[in-house]
């Protein structure tokens, strides 16, 4: 509803509320995307990481026009490139479990041994960016687990990590 809670005597003025969208990003939307006008609003809230409705978030799902979730919602690759937000789209999907694995692999045959503080400090970097503290010392976790189940990595009497035998001798992780 309008307000005039700022009027006087010699003056009207009127305050209509509403949303303050990012113009340029709306308009690269609307021109690169094929994107309407509420979705392009819809849009620029979640790369501002504003809430939006749970049928919102359906909708812009089923179009693939966001990842993530929620709270953790980012806009998709394909918004992302018409947007010209390539770097912010990497660092908030961060790297998969692949390419944190290869990153594991690789340290561990460079340096034979890490520590788990010195796996967290290689990843930490490389998981999104709106991960919390615990989430990503959960994922490393699990992660390092999984790699040890499928017998790539063990630790030994000192808790530090290794290749497992037979990974010491591969050229290239896979």
């Amino acid at each position: 509803m309008p307000d005039y809670d700022k009027s006087d005597d010699s003056n009207v003025v009127l305050t209509i509320p509403g949303n303050v969208i990012d113009e340029n990003y709306s308009l690269l939307l609307i021109e690169n995307a094929d994107i309407d006008l509420t979705t392009a609003v819809l849009l620029d809230k979640v790369q501002k990481g504003k809430p939006i409705s749970d049928d919102a978030i359906k909708m812009l799902r089923k179009r693939k026009l966001i990842e993530g979730r929620k709270p953790h919602l980012y806009v998709s690759k394909r918004i992302a490139k018409a947007t010209n937000k390539e770097v912010e789209y990497t660092l908030r999907k961060g790297f998969d479990d692949v390419e944190c694995r290869e990153w594991i692999i690789k340290a561990l045959k460079d340096h034979t041994v890490l520590s788990r503080q010195q796996i967290n400090e290689l990843l930490w970097s490389k998981l999104p960016i709106d991960y919390t503290e615990e989430q990503k010392l959960r994922k490393i976790g699990n992660l390092l687990t999984k790699m040890r189940k499928n017998k790539e990595i063990q630790t030994d009497e000192n808790r530090l990590w290794h290749l497992s035998e037979q990974n010491e001798n591969l050229s290239e992780f896979k």
